[in-house]
């Protein structure tokens, strides 16, 4: 059954997000972000694979949150860079550490959303 551009949105996300994250593992990151990249590939496996799964929003909702936090502690440590003389550097990291916490912050009002969707009952 084929899936509207719009239901595939949430789980491309989430595996652009685990995508970002093993990106800045590859460059030098700590181990801690290879988790990040897990939950959200993960993630988005099950969003694609298993949407009613008991597992998945549970899931879905745990590695947005721990996306956000990770992404809110390279944002503060990208923050440290500003004013010295890698204040380029930190305005750059700065800004994409934003943007995927808005992203992050997205994904975690999407996957809250989702387990409040309204039952529409079948009438025959």
């Amino acid at each position: 059954m084929a899936r509207s551009p719009k239901e595939l949105l949430v789980p491309i996300l989430f595996l652009v997000e685990g995508a970002f994250w093993l990106a800045i593992m590859a460059n030098g990151g700590g181990l801690l972000l290879l988790f990040g990249a897990l939950t959200g590939i993960i993630s988005g496996l099950l969003l694609v694979g298993l949407p009613k799964s008991w597992v998945t929003r549970p899931m879905a909702g745990g590695s947005a949150l721990f996306g956000l936090t990770l992404t809110v502690f390279q944002l503060y440590q990208s923050s440290t860079l500003l004013g010295s003389t890698l204040n380029g550097l930190g305005a750059t990291s700065g800004a994409i550490f934003a943007v995927v916490a808005v992203v992050c912050v997205y994904l975690e009002l999407q996957t809250l959303a989702a387990g409040n969707a309204p039952k529409v009952s079948k009438k025959a």
